[in-house]
């Protein structure tokens, strides 16, 4: 059968395969030892798997032909292969043991090469008996011309032979440079390169280094390197060491000798070695900055204990050179002495001597040099400054060489100490010699005093490197002077009204911190003009010529303020600014002069005034324009300057009235008010005195007081005074209102009234309710005096009047309000005043007259009689007063959702507050309305509106009026996400006008709602869902199984298992499925 047999054959190659896997690992090849070494006693052993049929011819001509194999000497399982030289004698057996190891007798080498370097041709069995054919050629003249294996296939003698020739031959060369001299320097490697390009490597033994010196080969260089303890020449010789050794005869009675190859003469090169094992040491000095040779330089060299001490001198070269100093050798050079006017280097130098070399060392040696030193100081201060405006740093010096005025050599600078000097590093520092040192630039705050200064600057020895010169020197602080002229703003030096100079006072400050300076200052202040009004700060009375000076000023930014004013002038709150500074490094400029002039503002003051006239009958008054009034200096004031002496009276269409005129900038002093000439049938007023006069308060100025007073001339109590305190009255403010004057002519025949009305402040026109009280001064000419008189006086709605009258003519008056009283007269003529007290509604948003009646007495009034007197006219403009107060209206909101706060969740359907607050500041219970409106604020920037309250009626009786508006169920979820949602509010008076609006933008935080910021989370992958099983369903669901997703950890553990169980299955498999 022939499966079986194959089955059979299977089995056998694989054991086969096994037995050489096996052999292979325990069973290693015999290869060449670098040193060949023979056993005694071998067991030969014929190869007789392998023979061969030879060839050819004995030595002495005879035809030979023989069948050989190839021989191994055996010994511990080790095979070696070994060569016959006794052909002829047989082997008898396939193993044959007890063959002795004995001397090799004489031989041709070339036999021995070809024992052991056939093996370079090739390690097969022909290669092998091509070798003993060629030993039979050397050892027993045989000549073989074929060598043929038992198939009868012929082996190619000629190429193998040629290869074993070829590895001989490449055994035996030489490196080029073979006997060739390699001059080497201690301390330095030679490097020798074979052109042959032998591997060098395989000379890898010495066989004599008689120079004893280190070497290294690379490929085909050898790299030699003389030691401290080589000679000084010698030779280096290596050899082959692979194949080296003794060869032998194997032997044994009645049996073929054997000869087991090695190579007893190996290949060797040779090198001979010369080495330089000293060196020389040359020393140079030169200057160190010139480069200069510096001849007559001692040197000492210590060479530790490789030779004695010595010293050497440099020569005119300025060099010193010695010889012969032993390779390694460190020696020490100190300098001992030098030429002037050099200094000693006292560093010592070391070289290390190299073989073969001179090593150069450079000394450099540096000229002894000087140094200035210098100390500047103030002549005043010395180094303790005024302030930061001086300095002793930044002085600037030249150094001349030989004169005052020779060449600069060398500059410095001083610091902030005044302190500076001139290099000190030798490179650096001034040679020796005479200079002066002058100054260029004085420092922050000094003129130049400096005197210059001579310097001499001697060698002093060797050892000194430098030579120091310290001076000294100061220069003059810079102070400053100022003076201020006081003059008058409009007239110069001339004083205006009443107003004088004298008792003027003025301070110096420093403008940094605004403090006063004061007498005791570090650089002492010194009066020039003017008189000290204070002993602590620098405060100056004028003098006769309305000046005040001060000198030793420190460097600064001052000014000149007024402290205290004279009468008749304002406080000059101006700042007059004296810059004290330095100008230039002059000496003539130790001194600043600033002169400052201050200009005074006199006090003015001004004042307006009605002129009204009315008639006898009292039905009628009004204001009289075109006429003419005059003011006049009294005695004691200047003639006016910067303002009219006189007004004429005309109408006022801001007020509304006819008999307007104004005097205004009238200066500070005395003055008489005259009507020029009056109406005809009308008296003049009585002249009036106007007085300024100046109260001071002796424990405190600032609280003194300005009194202006108006006096009918020839009365002692004034009609009006009005107070202003000193410190309100500045350059700034300077002028003051005496208010307004009611002027009135009276009627030349007796039993008239002439009243002027106004509210409680003095003005016609109400512009706040924060007082509605009206004031009515009634002026009489009566025909008697008497305890009795009673008057009647009402407050008329103007505008209610002319409209009741439009339908009516004889309607009466509406009247407001009424006041009664029985007043006296202690003269035919005189005033009376009269008060109102109204309340606001009386008042909101009217136009009143005032209506006068006198009577006899109050049962005159009683019985329906007559007034004696009355002043009873509609129109008249002297007795009207209007109130005008404009209303304001403020709206203050916050939106909120149902629990207070101003955030949502998007989707959400919310309620929406908006709670308002509307405030006035005029209550007149008028009808008033407000609504709501509700705006969604998009993403895109745009808004909607999406509620509306619809217009919500109020009474204005409250100041502030609140109510809480509600938008009902807001859907978020229909806007998109990020909308914001606030309210805005708009206000209607009664007329249904807009008179106020809030958060018309749509900006306001406190009114808007935001949507909460939701957090962003990580998205979970979506996980399969697991079907949902009916009741009763018996089927099994499968398994769902998935890859694994991004970011899970998988175990590389089970991953090596699991590959393990299926590579187990799949075995497992296919093991069952063959069988």
């Amino acid at each position: 059968m022939i499966k079986p047999i194959f089955k059979k054959w299977r089995l056998f190659a694989a054991l086969a395969l096994l037995g050489q896997t096996i052999v292979g690992a325990i069973d290693p090849m015999i290869v060449f030892a670098d040193e060949i070494a023979h056993p005694q006693t071998v067991t030969v052993e014929l190869d007789l798997a392998h023979q061969y049929v030879v060839e050819g011819t004995f030595s002495d001509g005879r035809p030979m032909s023989e069948v050989t194999v190839p021989h191994y000497a055996v010994y511990n399982g080790v095979k070696q292969d070994v060569f016959c030289i006794e052909p002829g004698v047989p082997i008898d057996n396939e193993f044959t043991p007890g063959y002795e190891k004995n001397p090799l007798p004489d031989m041709p080498e070339k036999a021995k090469l070809v024992s052991v370097l056939w093996k370079k041709a090739g390690t097969d069995v022909d290669t092998h008996i091509v070798a003993q054919k060629m030993i039979w050629q050397e050892v027993n003249g045989y000549t073989l011309h074929s060598i043929k294996r038992l198939n009868g296939s012929a082996v190619n003698i000629a190429a193998i032979e040629a290869k074993i020739n070829q590895a001989i031959a490449d055994y035996q060369k030489k490196p080029s440079f073979h006997n060739s001299t390699a001059k080497i320097v201690l301390g330095q490697s030679t490097t020798m390169t074979d052109t042959n390009n032998l591997n060098l490597s395989e000379f890898d033994e010495v066989v004599e280094n008689t120079a004893n010196i280190d070497y290294r080969v690379n490929g085909n260089q050898l790299i030699i390197t003389p030691n401290a303890s080589s000679k000084e020449s010698g030779v280096l010789t290596l050899k082959k060491s692979a194949g080296t050794g003794t060869p032998v005869a194997y032997k044994k009675v009645g049996q073929q000798t054997l000869m087991a190859g090695a190579i007893d003469k190996p290949n060797t090169y040779t090198v001979k070695i010369d080495v330089e094992t000293e060196g020389s040491l040359k020393i140079k000095k030169v200057d160190k900055e010139s480069g200069a040779i510096v001849p007559g330089t001692v040197f000492h060299l210590d060479f530790g204990k490789t030779l004695p001490a010595k010293d050497v001198t440099t020569d005119k070269e300025g060099i010193a050179t010695l010889d012969g100093i032993p390779h390694g050798t460190k020696v020490t050079i100190t300098e001992k002495s030098v030429p002037a006017p050099y200094t000693i280097d006292t560093i010592p130098m070391t070289a290390t001597i190299k073989a073969g070399e001179t090593i150069f060392m450079t000394s450099k040696n540096t000229r002894e040099k000087g140094q200035i030193i210098l100390d500047k100081t103030g002549i005043e201060t010395g180094s303790d400054l005024w302030n930061d405006n001086y300095s002793l740093a930044g002085n600037t010096f030249a150094i001349r060489k030989d004169s005052p005025t020779g060449e600069i050599v060398q500059e410095m600078t001083t610091d902030e100490k005044g302190h500076a000097e001139t290099p000190k590093e030798i490179a650096n520092a001034l040679e020796l010699g005479t200079y002066y040192v002058t100054e260029t630039k004085a420092s922050n705050g000094f003129v130049n005093t400096f005197k210059a200064v001579k310097v001499e600057l001697k060698y002093a020895n060797q050892t000194v490197a430098l030579v120091t010169s310290n001076i000294k020197g100061q220069n003059q602080e810079i102070t400053g002077e100022t003076t201020l002229i006081k003059e008058d703003k409009d007239t110069g030096d001339k004083t205006q009204g009443r107003a004088v100079f004298e008792g003027t006072e003025y301070t110096l400050f420093t403008a940094k911190d605004g403090k006063a300076v004061k007498w005791s200052e570090a650089f002492k202040p010194e009066l020039v003009k003017g008189t000290k009004a204070s002993d602590e700060t620098v405060t100056l009375a004028l003098d006769e010529k309305n000046q005040a000076a001060v000198k030793h000023l420190a460097i600064n930014e001052y000014y000149w303020q007024e402290t205290k004013a004279p009468e008749g002038y304002t406080l000059d709150e101006t700042k007059y600014p004296v810059s004290i500074k330095k100008v230039d490094d002059n000496e003539k400029n130790a001194v600043i002069t600033r002169d400052v002039t201050a200009k005074e503002q006199i006090i003015r003051f001004g004042f307006d005034f009605f002129k009204f006239a009315g008639s006898a009958a009292g039905t009628a008054e009004t204001g009289f324009n075109d006429l003419t009034f005059k003011v006049s200096p009294l005695e004691g004031t200047n003639e006016i300057t910067g303002a009219e002496d006189e007004a004429i009276t005309a109408y006022n269409e801001q007020l509304g009235f006819d008999g307007y005129g104004k005097f205004e900038n009238l200066p500070y002093g005395d003055y008489l008010l005259e009507e020029v000439e009056a109406p005809e049938g009308f008296q003049k007023i009585t002249p009036l005195e106007i007085r300024s006069t100046f109260k001071e308060n002796k424990e405190d100025f600032v609280k003194s007081e300005y009194v202006f007073t108006i006096t009918e001339q020839g009365q002692k109590q004034p009609i009006k005074t009005v107070t202003v305190p000193y410190e309100k009255l500045t350059n700034k403010a300077f002028s003051v209102s005496l208010n307004r004057l009611m002027l009135y002519d009276l009627p030349e025949e007796e039993d008239s009234l002439t009243s002027l009305a106004t509210w409680k402040d003095g003005n016609k026109k109400l512009n706040t309710l924060d007082f509605t009280e009206l004031v009515d001064k009634l002026r009489y000419n009566l025909h008697e005096i008497k305890e009795d008189w009673y008057v009647v006086a009402q407050a008329i709605d103007v505008e209610a009047t002319k409209a009741a009258q439009e339908k009516d003519e004889k309607a009466k008056p509406v009247v407001i309000a009424e006041t009664t009283t029985t007043l006296a007269n202690k003269e035919k003529t005189g005033t009376w005043k009269i008060r109102h007290k109204l309340t606001t509604e009386q008042v909101l948003d009217k136009t009143i007259v005032l209506f006068n009646y006198v009577y006899e007495n109050k049962e005159a009034f009683e019985a329906g009689d007559e007034p004696v007197a009355k002043d009873a006219s509609l129109n008249n403009q002297a007795q009207t007063v209007n109130c005008t107060v404009e209303r304001h209206v403020s709206i203050q909101t916050k939106a909120h959702l149902e629990d207070g706060s101003q955030t949502f969740t998007h989707g959400d359907v919310v309620d929406m507050f908006d709670d308002v607050s509307i405030t006035h500041d005029v209550l007149d219970g008028s009808k008033e309305a407000f609504e709501t409106i509700l705006y969604a604020l998009l993403p895109d920037g745009t808004n909607k509106e999406i509620w509306k309250s619809g217009k919500i009626d109020y009474e204005v009786n409250d100041k502030e009026f609140t109510k809480t508006m509600l938008a009902e169920k807001v859907d978020t979820g229909k806007f998109p996400e990020s909308t914001k949602f606030t309210f805005a509010e708009i206000n209607y008076d009664k007329d249904e006008n807009i008179n106020g609006k809030h958060n018309e933008d749509l900006k306001e935080k406190n009114q808007t709602l935001t949507p909460k910021k939701v957090p962003t989370t990580p998205r979970t992958p979506k996980q399969p869902e697991t079907p949902t099983v009916p009741s009763g369903y018996q089927e099994s669901s499968p398994t769902v199984k998935t890859f694994p997703q991004t970011g899970e950890k998988n175990s590389n553990v089970l991953l090596f298992i699991g590959f393990t169980l299926i590579f187990a299955t799949a075995g497992y498999y296919f093991w069952n499925r063959r069988n």
